[in-house]
């Protein structure tokens, strides 16, 4: 019989039988294994197993001295003698796998299972196996036992019983098969996902103590938030909410499930903001350890009022820096840049420069030095148009969709005029530590309408793929410069968002036979070496379907990183910054309405879903910007949000990928009328 090994000794291999006389239900696992099947400093031990449930068919045993004979029994076969210990019910809906597995397991069919038993240590966030197993093929099915905090292990050598192993397990993993063979398949490929997706440090040493996080103005509708919300009570982390009264985190039920409680908080973005989230988080009755926001506008004040309250933070002046694009490129060292605040001033600066733009080019990009979602960002390709451009941007008003208000304290008239880089674009998100990258990616960022070249389009994002295709000497040009762009503004740490061209990159954007585009290597190499164009910096997380793509893509998820960095904790951002071996080939693709009007549509995701359910198997998660009842704008102006977007993966290639979006995108309905 092959031996395994548990606290270094030898054992048998496992073969029991769950047998509930309540409910005449018996369920056998034959020819399972217990033993670390993964890298020697993984977190846990692996039990594999195909059950059977056998009702009617256990050969007797004796049975009849056990007390309570209506509680379930777990028989050890693994013995020369069958032995026989009983479960407490109580323990059984406590170990919920147990449970499940009497109740969903049909009479004579086969399942296979992988049971995760833990090393000791303590639990460093709850969902870890459910978030870093979604997508992974050959999986039917994760459910974890664990909370942040939970201080796990092995059995006791002092309880060397079968039902003690059984109950120490974190993890329960079903997988694809309908016989023995095709299950042996299925957990053989499952291990090395656990081998890709597992192989990090989930447990602590030493027990994590409670902290409490107040996160600043977060100003997204729940469906665009709530994982941020749901990575803090991952982590064990009580959230204190300030923003506007009226907002979903106030509700109840939906809000109170991720908060401790919320705070009405004004966040008009004058001078005296800093000094009213000092006010507030100094009149909570609780300490508060730490203070976050994801909301731009609100970036530099956060900043100020953790200074002033000796919380951990970035400098507030790294975040002005940040914040302001003009600013941002001149710490770069860039000169292919020019600030103006207006048509009239961008005319007396050429008269004075011999009639000629001291900046590079044609053509040009004019855009706001403070603001967001690419609004009002212009191409132009002479000086009519430029002029024009910026007569436009200088009459924009700072993150608001909105036209100007007079008075508001976003007002803001600053114009930065550069050069435009047509080489391939991409986003790049950073997780650092007192200056050391702890986690880096390249997502290739599809060309918008705006790279057309007539000035006519606009540079809403229309799909992101990763991992990127740019060669890896790129991806680490990219990491290399970008990194010291982030460390000139006086960071040091923190969760960054950075947007970035190639130029002269050996790759380009162009449509193959099968007319998908994608990067492909150019046929002619460019006369000069590759060279890095910043565009800009975001010293946030990215989007929050961005953000949701890499957690899938990578197993990082970047909202549970920004709140331990604001806590300080650095034990956990250094575990939890560890991303997949081998990362997934994901998408997100953004959906345009077709015409202005009110969407009439109930449920268009639904529809899909009914319609092809294997296609929505692919899709992990969609958004609508505009629901029933709801009138969209005019989509071809920069101001009007995308429709929709969704996020799909696949576990064949990246070209597989592309075809899948291509299909949801032709097959979404929304009518509009």
């Amino acid at each position: 019989m092959e031996k395994i090994s548990l606290h270094g000794k030898e054992m048998p291999s496992i073969d029991f039988v769950i047998l509930d006389r309540e409910r005449n239900v018996q369920v056998r696992f034959q020819g399972t294994v217990l033993e670390t099947k993964c890298d020697p400093t993984a977190s846990y031990s692996v039990i594999d197993g195909i059950l059977q449930r056998t009702d009617g068919e256990l050969d007797a045993c004796a049975i009849e001295s056990v007390d309570a004979a209506d509680a379930p029994l777990l028989i050890n076969w693994t013995l020369p003698v069958p032995k026989v210990e009983h479960i407490p019910r109580a323990d059984i809906q406590k170990f919920g796998y147990l449970n499940n597995l009497l109740e969903e397991t049909s009479s004579g069919l086969h399942q296979g299972v992988k049971l995760l038993v833990p090393n000791k240590g303590y639990i460093m966030r709850s969902y870890i196996f459910e978030e870093k197993l979604r997508g992974a093929p050959y999986i039917r099915k994760v459910e974890e036992y664990v909370y942040p905090g939970q201080l796990v292990g092995p059995p006791d050598l002092s309880d060397p019983s079968l039902a003690a192993l059984l109950q120490s397990v974190v993890c329960c993993i079903t997988v694809d098969g309908v016989n023995p063979e095709s299950i042996a398949q299925s957990l053989d490929a499952v291990q090395s996902q656990l081998s890709n997706r597992l192989s990090l440090r989930w447990l602590a040493p030493t027990q994590i103590p409670q902290r409490r996080l107040a996160v600043i103005g977060e100003l997204r509708p729940y469906s665009m938030s709530w994982r941020f919300f749901l990575a803090a009570r991952a982590l064990g982390v009580s959230v204190v909410a300030y923003g506007p009264p009226g907002h979903w985190l106030e509700s109840e039920p939906q809000g109170s499930q991720f908060r401790e409680a919320f705070i009405p908080l004004d966040l008009t973005g004058d001078a005296g903001l800093p000094s009213r989230i000092v006010n507030a988080i100094r009149d909570y009755p609780e300490p508060i350890d730490g203070i976050t926001t994801v909301t731009e506008f609100l970036l530099v004040a956060v900043a100020l009022a953790a200074e002033q309250l000796n919380l951990s933070t970035s400098p507030s002046q790294a975040y002005s820096k940040s914040v302001n694009k003009y600013q941002c490129r001149l710490e770069d060292g860039s000169n292919s840049c020019l600030l103006v605040r207006s048509k009239a001033e961008l005319r007396d600066l050429v008269a004075t420069s011999e009639g000629s733009l001291p900046v590079p080019g044609l053509p040009w990009i004019v855009k706001p030095c403070n603001g967001w979602h690419s609004l009002n960002v212009v191409k132009v390709s002479n000086y009519e148009a430029l002029l024009e451009a910026v007569q436009k941007v200088s009459s924009h008003a700072a993150y608001t969709r909105a036209a100007p208000a007079k008075g508001d304290a976003r007002w803001q008239t600053d114009v930065l005029v550069e050069e435009y880089c047509d080489g391939p674009e991409v986003d790049c998100n950073f997780v650092l530590w007192r200056g050391q990258v702890l986690f880096f990616e390249v997502i290739d960022n599809f060309p918008c309408s705006g790279d057309a070249g007539d000035g006519s389009g606009n540079f809403k994002e229309t799909q992101l793929l990763f991992p990127s295709a740019l060669p890896r000497a790129e991806q680490n040009a990219l990491r290399d410069s970008l990194l010291q762009s982030i460390l000139r503004l006086g960071f040091n740490s923190g969760v960054f968002h950075v947007e970035a061209r190639v130029r002269h990159s050996s790759h380009e954007y162009r449509q193959t036979d099968r007319q998908m585009m994608d990067l492909h290597p150019r046929t002619n190499l460019p006369a000069s070496d590759p060279s890095i164009f910043l565009i800009e910096i975001n010293a946030r997380p990215p989007g929050y379907v961005d953000t949701c793509s890499s957690a899938f893509a990578h197993g990082v998820d970047l909202f549970a990183l920004q709140i331990l960095i604001a806590l300080g904790d650095e034990e956990r951002v250094r575990a939890l910054s560890q991303p997949f071996q081998v990362p997934s080939h994901v998408a997100i693709a953004a959906i345009q309405a077709e015409r202005a009007g009110i969407v009439v549509s109930d449920d268009p995701w639904g529809d899909l879903r009914q319609r092809d359910p294997a296609l929505m198997d692919h899709v992990v998660q969609h958004v609508m910007n505009s629901e029933k009842g709801e009138h969209v704008e005019d989509p071809s102006l920069d101001t009007t949000p995308w429709l929709s977007a969704f996020m799909a993966y696949s576990t064949a290639s990246r070209t597989d990928l592309l075809k899948l979006c291509a299909d949801v995108k032709a097959r979404f309905v929304c009518r509009i009328e």
